[in-house]
């Protein structure tokens, strides 16, 4: 894979609902399956709405592959271009036989409270996001939108507490997260919580039996 000089910095996500490959002949789902970046292992389990910590990745382009213990493996899947010195979250999308890698620039840091919201959903073209009031789940706001692979950012002021995201419309949010389903600690549903700034949503594709596909984390 072409490379360039320095490095990034990148998580791994698993968003596509199902890991499928042709196995005896049909397409099936590999099950517990690992990720590897260019042949090694950079997680050792990548399911469903899995996020891997962020980790030194050099620059260029890269190749994804998921495999389970038997062999079995969806991949490689190529990345964008990476530049050295910038973050990145690397979502894995689709669904059988078409599988893809969205490749999302982190937003740039804030000192105050900030909503993110990756589009990561390839049969959603577009959706909207905002906040709500976590204590009462009420007064739903939209606060923006994004389109299938990109990621938008709105501030929410030097700080706020009783906060919650969604995304989908304001008036049927197809999925809702709290700063304390993310990190117990984070009580009062506040930002910045210490040095954690930014509440960060995915939509991703449902899976089935899934209550809602839209996940959370909290960055910096």
């Amino acid at each position: 894979m072409p490379r360039q000089a320095g490095s990034a910095r990148a998580r791994f996500v698993d968003g596509a609902p199902s890991l499928e490959t042709i196995i005896n002949g049909v397409p099936q789902d590999i099950g517990l399956a690992y990720l590897q970046l260019n042949g090694s292992t950079v997680a050792s389990s990548f399911a469903y709405g899995t996020f891997t910590p962020f980790m030194p990745v050099p620059a260029g382009t890269h190749s994804l592959t998921a495999r389970d213990e038997v062999g079995y493996a969806v991949g490689p899947l190529k990345t964008s271009s990476l530049t050295g010195g910038n973050f990145y979250t690397l979502v894995v999308v689709g669904s059988f036989p078409n599988y893809r890698v969205l490749t999302f620039q982190e937003p740039k840091s804030s000192s105050g409270a900030q909503l993110s919201f990756y589009e990561a959903s390839p049969a959603v073209p577009s959706a909207d996001f905002g906040s709500f009031r976590a204590s009462s789940f009420s007064n739903f706001k939209k606060l923006g939108s994004a389109r299938l692979g990109n990621v938008a950012t709105v501030s929410l002021g030097s700080s706020v507490s009783n906060i919650g995201g969604f995304a989908g419309p304001a008036s049927a949010p197809i999925g809702t997260v709290k700063p304390v389903q993310i990190n117990s600690f984070d009580s009062r549903n506040a930002l910045p919580f210490h040095n954690i700034g930014r509440l960060s949503l995915f939509l991703f594709d449902m899976k089935a039996g899934s209550i809602a596909p839209v996940f959370g984390s909290l960055d910096r």
